[in-house]
């Protein structure tokens, strides 16, 4: 007898309402970054493009020494990382970052736009010592 009064006083106490589930992110771009992160980001994702290239025979890697043992890999890690500490991306921004930013030099103007970038790109990761 006492149970539908206590089910009818548990179901009239006050519950707290559920957190609403964060609208999704915004995917983050190169663009969005102020321009020293977003200069470091160009430069480490034309080195992974470029390692890339290296790695699988690509003939557009060959105009270039070979990026991992030059550093351009720890110049990437550091990057990436620092990105994820003071931008405070996630791993999967970052991921998605470099990802988008390999798909953009993969088209047919990517690596003219390589090219372009690659001296001032040695220069930044000569400064940062690699």
């Amino acid at each position: 007898m006492l149970t539908p009064f206590l089910l009818a006083a548990l179901a009239l106490q006050d519950t707290p309402a559920a957190e609403p589930a964060p609208p999704p992110r915004a995917p983050v771009t190169i663009d969005a970054l102020p321009i020293e992160q977003a200069a470091a980001a160009r430069c480490a994702i034309a080195f992974a493009t470029v390692s890339r290239w290296q790695r699988v025979g690509d003939a557009r890697g060959s105009a270039y020494p070979d990026i991992a043992a030059g550093g351009g890999r720890e110049f990437f890690v550091r990057v990436m990382a620092k990105l994820m500490d003071e931008a405070g991306l996630t791993r999967e921004d970052v991921v998605a970052l470099a990802e988008a930013g390999v798909e953009d030099h993969d088209r047919p103007d990517g690596a003219e736009r390589i090219a372009a970038l690659m001296p001032a790109c040695q220069l930044m990761k000569s400064a940062a010592g690699l």
